[in-house]
């Protein structure tokens, strides 16, 4: 089963509840860094929810997923909400095809890990731009004992290294409360530098 049909699977469940309202709490937390205004990128979108609070906050936001099920839900929900003119939802599958063309002023990708997009996702930001980055990591086994494919979780101080370009804003591993449960997370929340003006001539 390639990923389309298995995330097809996952969302077409009959008791599938569809756009929460409440975005991912490693985004929340950082609301204060997102002061609207400019392009957005919600990365594995899913059920959207991320995208729609963006929106909320003022931004265009581009919202990607593999999952077709999941992108007509999500036009569905933007076309109900009026937001049709703010969230442009489509199908991409980034084990085949490249992340839309930047430059972003806010990149989020929540519940998803995969590395050889670590790059892409530093050039796709504008400079001055965001990233808020959170997937599962080792915690959710060495510290919960979950059975999870290790090659799916993060290891130890592996996002600071992996997104070296950026500045460090905010960086968390280990457990945290994510959807009224415990999971082993790792997340960071990072700046592109923003370009330095030329130096004057006097």
């Amino acid at each position: 089963m390639d990923a389309r049909d298995r995330w097809n699977e996952r969302y077409a469940q009959p008791d599938r509840q569809w756009m929460p309202e409440t975005p991912a709490e490693w985004l929340v937390e950082h609301a204060d860094l997102l002061s609207g205004g400019g392009r957005a990128l919600d990365v594995a979108c899913g059920d959207g929810r991320n995208a729609l609070y963006l929106a909320q906050l003022g931004y265009m936001v581009d919202a990607i997923d593999v999952s077709d099920v999941a992108i007509d839900a999500l036009r569905a929900a933007t076309d109900a909400r009026g937001l049709t003119m703010t969230v442009a939802p489509r199908v991409v599958d980034l084990e085949r095809e490249p992340l839309p063309a930047g430059p972003y002023d806010v990149i989020v990708m929540t519940n998803f890990l995969q590395r050889d997009l670590f790059e892409p996702l530093q050039d796709a930001l504008a400079p001055g731009g965001l990233l808020v980055f959170e997937t599962l990591a080792r915690a959710h086994v060495d510290e919960l004992g979950h059975s999870f494919n290790p090659a799916y979780l993060v290891e130890r101080g592996e996002l600071p290294r992996a997104f070296g370009r950026l500045d460090v804003v905010d960086h968390h591993e280990g457990v945290a409360q994510r959807s009224g449960h415990p999971r082993g997370v790792a997340g960071i929340v990072a700046r592109k530098p923003a370009r330095s003006e030329p130096a004057s001539i006097s």
